[in-house]
């Protein structure tokens, strides 16, 4: 006497089980993928952002007017941009080069972004940033 709840015959047993198998990867693929690509979007968003606020910053010292403390203007300049980064701008450097009659040179230097987990540590990040922005001077 066979149970009917047990497979009797070895073609029967075969099938149990594989669907959970390749769900299982399907599942792993795909939250592998959306980690890659948030980790990409949020590291060139990082990074758009802290040149966008750089070059800001570069083209209003440049734009002092004639006569003024040009340094003082720079320190206040640059202080206000990072505190417009938020939390990430305590990690963003950004340092005056030259301050000439001419042209006024930013250099700008930021970490990238890492979601990716502990496990792949040492890899590629997204987003560093190691710029120097020039802007001729004018006078408003």
């Amino acid at each position: 006497m066979t149970c009917a709840r047990w497979p009797t015959r070895a073609r029967d047993r075969g099938q149990r089980g594989s669907g959970l198998l390749s769900t299982v990867l399907g599942v792993a693929c795909v939250a592998g993928l959306l980690g890659l690509a948030a980790n990409i979007a949020i590291g060139l968003w990082a990074r758009s952002t802290v040149d966008a606020v750089a070059y800001d910053a570069a083209r209003d010292i440049a734009t002092t007017p004639t006569g003024t403390d040009r340094a003082a203007v720079a320190d206040r300049v640059i202080r206000r941009a990072i505190e417009s980064l938020g939390a990430y701008g305590d990690d963003v450097l950004i340092e005056v080069e030259s301050l000439d009659d001419v042209s006024t040179v930013l250099r700008v230097r930021a970490p990238g972004v890492e979601l990716l987990p502990a496990m792949v540590e040492g890899g590629p990040t997204v987003g560093d940033l190691d710029r120097r922005i020039v802007v001729r001077n004018e006078s408003p």
